[in-house]
């Protein structure tokens, strides 16, 4: 091989590799789609646009300083359901949004968020870029998308690491504190006592000192004990309870939170199968903390107490 020739294959490969490592330089997996539930006057058509714009957006976006590995991206899907149109350019709309993140030493996928965020407004033509947004305002349905992809990065690395997710939930208030003074385009980012079910809300339950055994809890749940089971069920299921319990001592002191909420809706089935293989007694405990938690389950979890 000459010497051009051999700096010539050092190039390709080095091109290949910086390719590779780019490829896998983004956080999130994230399947999207966006489904139209009302009558329009607009074509449809944008609509698909919108689809394949916010997947672009959100998957191929660096979030991060991390470099995640392929296998390492956190998975999950946002369906954007269409179900008003306000005038031609301006639609109300509702996003289902789910994460998961794999447990060690398994096949499993465990679901770290699961939220359903209503009454959207936000305008949109099928031109308008949705852009990467922390401290400085571009358009409703940008700051929406950035904002849960902070969320995402936020819980996730909380599961991994004791308050891991800091960062994150500061990129999302940056999100927040950015929107134009007195911003009521869209009532989900408001400190409204009528619905405790919104963006505000939140990442107020995650940033408030209050709910810090929440976010102890969380981490123990998950990495202390999930991430264990398969090594020692009685000891991990003996971490998990006590993280619950801990839960449960902040839903006390805040009840009807929405964190805990939402917590219980993405982990309702996976504890009461955890928590099968328990002792009665450890297995009445967990089917009262959780029925107080989330008392609208309470006929899910009475099979423990059997």
């Amino acid at each position: 091989m000459t010497v051009s020739k051999y700096f010539k294959y050092l190039y390709c490969f080095a091109l290949v590799l910086v390719s590779a490592l780019y490829a896998s330089a983004q956080e999130l997996n994230i399947n999207v789609k966006v489904d139209i539930q009302a009558n329009l006057t607009v074509d449809k058509s944008i609509f698909s646009n919108l689809g394949n714009q916010i997947s672009e957006f959100i998957n191929n976006t660096k979030w991060t300083e991390e470099v995640f590995e392929q296998h390492e991206k956190i998975s999950g899907s946002l369906q954007m359901n269409i179900i008003n149109e306000l005038d031609p350019t301006t639609f109300e709309a509702e996003i289902i949004f789910q994460t998961s993140r794999p447990v060690y030493n398994s096949n499993y996928e465990t679901t770290i968020i699961n939220f359903i965020d209503k009454n959207i407004n936000f305008k949109y033509t099928g031109i308008e870029p949705i852009l990467k947004t922390t401290n400085t305002f571009y358009d409703n349905l940008s700051s929406i998308i950035s904002f849960y992809c902070y969320m995402t990065l936020a819980m996730d690395f909380d599961s991994f690491s004791m308050f891991g997710g800091d960062p994150y939930l500061e990129m999302a208030r940056e999100v927040i504190t950015s929107l134009p003074s007195n911003y009521a385009f869209d009532r989900g980012w408001t400190k409204d006592t009528g619905n405790r079910r919104n963006r505000f809300y939140f990442l107020e339950n995650l940033t408030n000192p209050v709910f810090r055994p929440f976010r102890e809890g969380f981490y123990d749940y998950h990495r202390m004990a999930l991430d264990k089971v398969t090594e020692d069920e009685g000891k991990t299921r003996a971490i998990m309870q006590s993280a619950l319990t801990s839960m449960g001592d902040v839903d006390t002191a805040v009840p009807n939170s929405m964190i805990i909420q939402m917590f219980g809706n993405a982990k309702k089935t996976e504890i009461i199968e955890i928590f099968k293989k328990a002792e009665r007694g450890q297995k009445s405990r967990i089917a009262q903390t959780m029925i107080k938690m989330d008392k609208s389950k309470a006929g899910d979890y009475k099979v423990l107490e059997n």
